[in-house]
């Protein structure tokens, strides 16, 4: 019982040791600095193919830069992406006829919405759901 106790201990000393270890070697500056992905990503795999195609045209113009004039980069650089807003569903079969309905009237009045973050926005105004207290 005691061998396996002085063993755990042993352990748990060692890994102390590593992490504290790694901490001082990473405030010194020895272990490199963690950067921003600059890897294309495979568009054969996502959803949006269109969005993946542009991220990856930002990041090969990017890909010389570093931290804050990065980040600044990727935001600014090159058109962004066509949004198409979601088509309108058949509210003959839901369980909720009315907030289909308001689904679709708020689709409608937010289909000209050029970007994803205007769209979410303008459907948020106006399908406002009431807090439960």
């Amino acid at each position: 019982m005691k061998s396996v106790f002085s063993v755990f201990l042993a352990g748990t000393a060692a890994a102390i040791f590593s992490v504290s270890a790694l901490a001082q070697s990473s405030q010194a500056g020895d272990v490199p600095a963690k950067r921003a992905s600059r890897q294309p990503m495979d568009c054969a795999k996502a959803k949006d193919k269109v969005r993946c195609e542009s991220l990856n045209k930002k990041i090969e113009a990017c890909k010389d830069k570093t931290d804050d004039v990065w980040r600044n980069c990727m935001g600014e650089s090159g058109p962004a992406a066509k949004f198409s807003p979601p088509k309108a569903r058949d509210c003959a079969k839901a369980r909720s006829k009315e907030r289909c309905e308001a689904h679709t009237v708020a689709l409608d009045a937010c289909k000209d919405m050029a970007t994803r973050t205007e769209h979410r926005k303008c459907m948020a105004e106006r399908l406002q759901v009431p807090k439960k207290d």
